[in-house]
Formats: C-alpha cells, sequence, structure tokens
C-alpha cells in the first residue's frame, strides 16, 4: 500500500464516522486518487479516473459517501466547491506576521518546569528504573510517581490512595464508566448523563447501552448549562451513576456541579466528573461538592501528552479496563510512564498554585477579545453563557462563513484556534455541542478561542486586525463559486 500513515489514519477515520466499510475496491482508488494528488497537485477528474481505474459516476456515489467529493476529501485533495458544505481558504497579506496559538483546549505547550522534572527521568544511566521494582533504580522511580501522586492529591484536596494515573484523560473516563457499570450491567442499571459531553464520555455509555445499560442523556439549555432540577428528576432506583462534565470543552460553559453533587449524596449515587478542562481555571473539590469520580489530563495543564489520572472514592470498586499487572492499585495494568507522570505532578501543583490569578488574567483578556470581535463583526452570535463560563474560552458564530474556511484561512496567518465543525467524509460535520445549542451551522461559522500563559494584548490585536478583511473575503469567495 503505497499510503502514508497520516493518509491512511485519515481514511479510517472518514470511514469510521461515515459508516464505510472499507473493501479492496475502496482502497484501489483511494491509493490513485493520492497518487495522481502527489505527482500533480491536484486531484484526478472522473475522466482520468475511468481511463486507469474503470470506475463510473454511479460506482464512486455507490462506494463513498458523497462520491468523487468524499474520496478527494478523504486522501486530503483540496475542494473548491460551495457543496456538502467544505470549502476554500483565503489569503491576504500581513505586513508583520506573527504565530498566535489560541487553542489551549486542544492541548498546551510543556511547560519549562515540567520540562527540567521530566529531564533526568528521561536521560542518563539513573532514569530507567520500574517503579515496581525493589531495586534502588526502581526505588527512584517509584519515588518520582509518589511525588506526583502527591502534588495531585494536594492539588485536589483528596489522599494519595485515591489518584489512579492513566495514560490519557479519555482512558481516565472510560476506566471511571466501564469500571463502574460493566460488573453491574446484569442486574439492570441507569445512567445518567448529558447531550453535551465529551465523546469518551457518551460513547462508553452508549456502548454499554448497547449492551443493555439504561441510558439517560439530558439536554442543556440554550446557554449550554445543565440543570441540577433536571437530574434529580431523571435519578431512578436502580441509578446507577450520574456522569456531568465539570466544564464543556467546546463552548466552556461550567455547569453547577455543587448542586447536582448535592443531588447525587441525597440520592446516594455516584457523581462522575469529567474535569479535563476545568481543572487549573476552577476550584475543584471532590470532597466538598460530592464527586466520586473526577477525570484528568496532563497536556491539557502544559504538562505532557500521554498521562491522565482519575480520583477514585474510597467507598467505590471499579473493575480494571486492563489486566495482567497490579500497577495503580491493581487497576490499570502495564509499568508506570515515570516521566510523564512526574511532569504530570508539576504541572498540577503549578497549575493550582497559579490559578487565581490566572483566571483573573484570562478572563480580562477573554473579555478584551470579544470586544475587538464585536468591533469587527457587531452581529457575531456568542455559544454558551458568558456568566457561567471557563475562563480563558470563547466561542462564537459568524453569519455567512464556513467554519471550516475561516479555521484555515486564519492559520495561513499564524493564528490557531478551533472550529465548531469540521468536513468529514466530504460533508461538513457539525459539532454534537454546538448541534445541541441549536445554532444553524449552515449560517455561521462557529470557532472556539480558547487562551492561554503566553497569549496577551498584542495577539488579541493580531487577530483582530485581520479577522474583517479574512471575513470579506470569505463572503466574497462564496459568493463567487455560487455565482
Amino acid at each position: 500500500m503505497s499510503l502514508d500513515g497520516l493518509t491512511l489514519a485519515m481514511v479510517h477515520e472518514m470511514s469510521r464516522r461515515s459508516g464505510t466499510e472499507l473493501t479492496a475496491r475502496h482502497y484501489e482508488l483511494i491509493e490513485f486518487t493520492h497518487r495522481y494528488h502527489e505527482r500533480h497537485r491536484v486531484g484526478p477528474l472522473l475522466p482520468n479516473l475511468r481511463r486507469h481505474t474503470a470506475t463510473t459516476h454511479e460506482e464512486l456515489e455507490s462506494l463513498f459517501p458523497f462520491g468523487l467529493h468524499s474520496l478527494y476529501t478523504w486522501v486530503g485533495v483540496p475542494i473548491q466547491s460551495p457543496h456538502h458544505g467544505c470549502k476554500p481558504l483565503v489569503t491576504i497579506d500581513v505586513e508583520h506576521p506573527r504565530e498566535v496559538y489560541m487553542d489551549h483546549s486542544a492541548t498546551t505547550e510543556l511547560r519549562p518546569e515540567v520540562l527540567d522534572c521530566m529531564r533526568p527521568l528521561l536521560e542518563g544511566d539513573q532514569s530507567f528504573g520500574n517503579p515496581g521494582s525493589s531495586t534502588h533504580l526502581g526505588r527512584m522511580a517509584f519515588e518520582a510517581v509518589d511525588t506526583a501522586r502527591a502534588q495531585l492529591a494536594g492539588a485536589l484536596g483528596v489522599r494519595s490512595d485515591e489518584l489512579v494515573f492513566t495514560g490519557s484523560g479519555s482512558e481516565a473516563n472510560n476506566l471511571a464508566i466501564k469500571g463502574l457499570l460493566l460488573p453491574r450491567l446484569r442486574s439492570g442499571v441507569h445512567a445518567i448523563t448529558t447531550a453535551i459531553e465529551h465523546s469518551s464520555v457518551l460513547e462508553p455509555l452508549r456502548w454499554l447501552a448497547s449492551l443493555g445499560l439504561e441510558l439517560t442523556e439530558l439536554p442543556c439549555d440554550r446557554n449550554g448549562l445543565v440543570s441540577a432540577d433536571d437530574v434529580r428528576a431523571a435519578v431512578r432506583p436502580n441509578t446507577a451513576l450520574v456522569s456531568v462534565m465539570a466544564a464543556n470543552n467546546e463552548i466552556g460553559t461550567v455547569n453547577p456541579i455543587a448542586e447536582i453533587g448535592e443531588v447525587c449524596r441525597a440520592a446516594e449515587v455516584p457523581f462522575m466528573v469529567d474535569a479535563v478542562q476545568a481543572f487549573g481555571k476552577l476550584s475543584l473539590s471532590p470532597r466538598e461538592n460530592g464527586i466520586s469520580l473526577l477525570s484528568l489530563s496532563g497536556h491539557k495543564l502544559h504538562g505532557p501528552k500521554g498521562v491522565g489520572a482519575l480520583f477514585i472514592d474510597g467507598s467505590l470498586e471499579l473493575a480494571p479496563l486492563l489486566h495482567g499487572g497490579g500497577q495503580e492499585r491493581g487497576l490499570r495494568a502495564g509499568t508506570e510512564n515515570v516521566a510523564s507522570i512526574a511532569g504530570m505532578g508539576v504541572a498540577a501543583k503549578l497549575s493550582s498554585i497559579e490559578r487565581e490569578h490566572e483566571t483573573v488574567r484570562l478572563a480580562k483578556l477573554r473579555d478584551a477579545l470579544l470586544a475587538q470581535l464585536l468591533r469587527v463583526e457587531p452581529e457575531l452570535v456568542v455559544n454558551g453563557s458568558l456568566e457561567h463560563r471557563l475562563p480563558h474560552n470563547l466561542s462564537v458564530g459568524f453569519e455567512g462563513v464556513d467554519s471550516g474556511s475561516l479555521l484555515l484561512s486564519l492559520n495561513a496567518i499564524g493564528v490557531y484556534v478551533s472550529a465548531g465543525s469540521a468536513c468529514h467524509a466530504g460533508a461538513a460535520e457539525d459539532s454534537h455541542v454546538i448541534r445541541a445549542l441549536g445554532l444553524d451551522t449552515r449560517r455561521y461559522g462557529v470557532l472556539r478561542f480558547t487562551l492561554g500563559r503566553r497569549n496577551d494584548e498584542e495577539d488579541v490585536g493580531y487577530v483582530a486586525d485581520h479577522l474583517g478583511e479574512i471575513l470579506n473575503a470569505l463572503r466574497g469567495e462564496d459568493r463567487r463559486l455560487s455565482a
């Protein structure tokens, strides 16, 4: 197979999203299209495809969700078309370009202090000990993990033995949900979640529902918030879990976790909180808020990727996802990722220390960004509550532009943000969170700006200075393509 790893991964992701079962014929057409684009820098038109692969328009339509359009999208061929919602970017001249990273809800750069902590555990003769070994090197590794566990426990106000390190926040969510509910499925249990949870919460719960779990997905209101009263009304005698995120990863809305925790405490139902986005931005106290399970991720805290953690209240028992080792109290088999765990501990400690000051700074900077955007685009729409919101998050909709085109056009001038929809399978796929708010993404292009440690007023000014020209150019290009 001639496809590179990245293209092959994209093809598999597109097929998964569209429910397309890949066959040898799919791969034949995909590989030819990829080779042709690599050689000519354009996609093969239907006559070329017919000549070299003997395909037809009808076959393409039967194999791919949107025929040739999907085939192009799957292998990364730019599509200059107004159809199916995937539209081209525009380029503008910038006199003094700069790099502006405003996508901190996606990931964050490694802090120097974190790297300084990790480096000795990655280099040299003293760095490779197994924390499960009784050797001197093993004890050194164990102490590094133990220190990180204590740092994270201190930031949360919990006991060290109530924390389990995982490979990511998504794994932590899966461990919490499956570890609690799988052993109880046969007894006919019920779980409650919301329609705007992260996919690492929704998909495990929906998978368990296919095995017999009774599942309630609560809607959010027009501000992206979930009501404690709605949770209370949904609780049943057989409810075994309530899972509500502390703050939404896309629109930044902050749910009433303390009130929901009270509902769960009164009903004696375990309460799980996905705190991947909220940690370091909000005060999180599992004890005070009635939280039984709480998930975290290292790379959202200016820590390393590939490490997460799960708080498990001492009264709960979970089944492991991975078997075959006694690590992490038997809940996560496999030798610990010592350097990354140590880095996450330092990142968590620093985030906790700096939280109050950084929260004020980021909220002020976000408000300045909103004011500048409103100056450029007075009719923009703010997605989610501004009152109950993470301090660094701003999700907005711009009328008459495509999210993907706007994202790529900003990318071309060094501005990195996220979109509220993405071009998948040859069509625009909307975020389930944006859909839950009821925003018409055919009318509005949605962007998420999430600020971080390095952002300042000059970054805000750079975005505002060039956004208006990009919006005007995109609307002009859309009119041209539609003509």
